[in-house]
């Protein structure tokens, strides 16, 4: 699928302000805003699951989601989840909920998982440790069910879609699960984006419309290496634009090159690149840090590439224009703290080797991939009528162990409160 977007043009976002007919603003909730009724979500299909007791794929028709596009290559390939979607590439407007093995026998809290860009909840949560060769490593399903709780999980339809989107998938997934268990509040444990996604609900930072605010029903909120103050991985490492070219690597992270000389060629890479309509995710997550970590001058094409304009073997539009196509996400949300009764906890990893990963972030102390001052920070997320202080801890994993390790799953248990 080749993207038609132009520098300039806002892409995504303005497929989404023709949607809900409005400039894609966002509005604050003066508190908590009362549930929509269910009859806006419906069942499409349930299918039986090797990991969980079901999975169910449902649709929200009360809200306006536009056409999302994708690369060929960002298109689900886990068969089970293939399945339950009935589509490789579903629409916007349908996403998973997935229920534990033992929500019916447990009696502990709800708890809902969210999972990151280009994963889905099965390998997030009940294979963790699939792509590192092993299939059966317990991830935080099996660790959390063990300890009575209650879980379930969503997966959105795009490996990297708007992150406004899966604000509103979790609040309908969160309205399932309380219907199901009778549950007042749940408690949300998000990984990488997924945090932000679970932050944005509980902030009620959306778009302008029919979208679903905040309604008062989480009680703690958990993230893991979530980017909260952003991330710029590919502008500050030019050379792996080189790596994201490939077949096995093209749907897990976007360039930052919408050109590039290869084999004495020029091609366009647009569609592969963070400013075409296939990644408004990895836009709504960026901000730039070379202030606090400066490009290294080695780097190929290391200031057009940040900077924007034509280099010795690429051609850029820069960080700038890529921030702006996502809508200035980050600095919008600044003004959306979490609500004062929600228990926070953020947990940032300060290992930055991560296995089977050719280059890694290492212009600053990071898990990898998010420098731990973004992972670590709370700043935003406080609101000024917090009385319980937002819990920061640093952890020796890297951005993908974060999840799963065994020291991880005891640790994310034992905060549960």
């Amino acid at each position: 699928m080749t993207s038609k977007t132009q520098a300039g043009q806002p892409g995504a976002f303005s497929q989404l302000s023709g949607a809900v007919g409005t400039v894609p603003s966002v509005v604050a909730a003066s508190g908590p805003v009362k549930a929509r009724p269910a009859s806006g979500l419906n069942l499409i299909r349930s299918i039986q699951s090797k990991y969980w007791e079901r999975i169910e794929c449902w649709q929200d028709a009360a809200r306006p989601f536009a056409v999302e596009s994708a690369l060929n290559k960002s298109r689900h390939e886990t068969p089970e989840i293939i399945s339950a979607f009935g589509s490789n590439l579903p629409p916007a407007s349908i996403f998973l909920l997935h229920y534990g093995p033992k929500w019916k026998t447990n009696t502990g809290k709800v708890v809902m998982l969210v999972h990151g860009a280009s994963d889905n909840a099965n390998r997030a949560w009940a294979t963790p440790a699939i792509l590192l060769g092993d299939a059966n490593a317990p991830g935080l399903l099996q660790a959390l069910e063990a300890k009575g709780f209650r879980v379930f999980a969503v997966t959105f339809p795009h490996k990297h879609g708007n992150l406004f989107y899966e604000s509103q998938y979790l609040a309908d997934a969160v309205e399932l699960a309380r219907q199901a268990t009778g549950a007042g509040k749940v408690i949300l444990i998000g990984h990488s984006a997924g945090g932000l996604a679970a932050r944005a609900y509980v902030s009620s930072f959306r778009l302008n419309g029919a979208w679903t605010g905040y309604r008062g029903d989480v009680e703690q909120l958990i993230t893991m290496a979530a980017p909260h103050r952003g991330q710029d991985f590919a502008f500050r490492h030019p050379e792996f634009n080189y790596y994201f070219m490939k077949d096995e690597l093209a749907a897990n992270a976007p360039m930052s090159w919408d050109k590039i000389l290869a084999y004495g060629v020029w091609q366009d890479t647009l569609e592969f690149s963070i400013y075409s309509d296939n990644f408004p995710m990895q836009q709504q997550v960026l901000y730039d840090w070379t202030a606090k970590y400066p490009v290294s001058a080695s780097s190929p094409d290391s200031y057009t590439t940040l900077h924007g304009g034509q280099g010795l073997m690429s051609h850029s539009l820069g960080i700038n224009s890529a921030i702006m196509k996502g809508g200035n996400f980050l600095n919008a949300f600044k003004a959306y703290p979490v609500p004062a009764d929600i228990s926070v906890t953020v947990i940032a990893g300060t290992n930055n080797k991560i296995q089977n990963v050719p280059q890694t972030e290492n212009d600053g102390p990071s898990d990898g991939l998010v420098f731990v001052e973004s992972a670590s920070h709370t700043a935003d997320l406080t609101h000024p009528a917090r009385k319980e202080p937002i819990q920061k801890l640093l952890v020796n994993e890297n951005h993908v162990t974060i999840a799963f390790s065994p020291a991880m799953l005891k640790l994310v248990t034992g905060l549960i409160k």
